[in-house]
């Protein structure tokens, strides 16, 4: 482990981000190197969690950590919070940079400054248990309770739905990202008809959450949406967005952006769904 890594191994705390302490963007008093705040989630796995003896893992954490072995300029540590409270700290001027799988959507753009090299695709695709043949399309969801995570990209395209569909719109019930777990607990006690998942995760929580070993959960054919993930910065940081966005830019053409989404993500998903 370089030293690098070392420090960035001990700078890793776990709190919400409306507790942040300090400010982001500071210079260190060595060499002029500037210290970066990245603010990412606590429990998304296998993208940005908190492993069984509370250290940051995940995929964010592991690209980050490679471009951050580029980028000599900047020294990379890490706070980790719930999804809703990293762009609040964003926006409070708490994090330089917010990692959590974070797609764009018009408001998310008016409010912040979005990398130009994205890091993942994300497919998001309605999802439902095995035997609900009541519902086959986005349509069947209406009058239905669908589960979203507070802040999620899903609720704004579910918002464009009952938009155009009012008389009947889907219910949502937003709740605070807590992992797979509590997902899967609302769809089998009832809590909600439907959530929305990538076909990765659907795979992963098949795996993880079976009850004889068998898949529960189905995807509907046709995706709510599919775009990509990017980092998201201040307004004002357009140089450490080029920066980042040059590291990445060498990481994909390297084999490395891939090789780490196939270590952790089971494939390639830098490219493709």
């Amino acid at each position: 482990m370089t030293i690098k890594n070392s420090l960035m191994k001990l700078a890793i705390t776990s709190t919400v981000a409306l507790a942040l302490a300090g400010c982001g963007g500071k210079d260190s008093k060595e060499g002029g190197v500037k210290t970066i705040i990245v603010g990412t989630g606590n429990a998304y796995e296998p993208y940005c969690y908190l492993d069984k003896n509370g250290n940051l893992a995940g995929y964010e954490y592991e690209v980050l950590k490679a471009v951050d072995e580029l980028l000599p300029q900047y020294e990379f540590k890490f706070q980790t919070s719930t999804f809703s409270n990293v762009l609040v700290a964003l926006e409070a001027g708490k994090i330089d940079l917010a990692a959590h799988q974070y797609e764009t959507n018009p408001e998310r753009e008016r409010k912040y400054l979005f990398g130009k090299e994205s890091y993942t695709t994300y497919v998001t695709y309605p999802v439902v248990l095995l035997g609900r043949d009541d519902i086959k399309t986005l349509e069947d969801l209406q009058g239905k309770k669908v589960e979203v995570s507070v802040g999620a990209n899903t609720l704004y395209y579910i918002d464009q739905f009952n938009a155009l569909h009012s008389e009947n719109p889907i219910n949502v019930v937003t709740i605070e990202s807590a992992g797979g777990e509590v997902v899967i607990t609302g769809l089998r006690e009832k809590s909600w008809d439907a959530t929305f998942l990538t076909k990765r995760d659907v795979r992963s929580y098949n795996k993880a959450f079976t009850k004889d070993g068998k898949d529960f959960l189905k995807t509907l054919e046709t995706p709510l949406q599919s775009s990509s993930t990017y980092w998201l910065y201040r307004k004002a940081d357009t140089t450490l967005q080029r920066d980042v966005d040059g590291a990445l830019r060498q990481l994909k053409a390297s084999g490395r952006l891939a090789q780490i989404s196939t270590q952790i993500l089971g494939d390639d998903y830098t490219e493709k769904e």
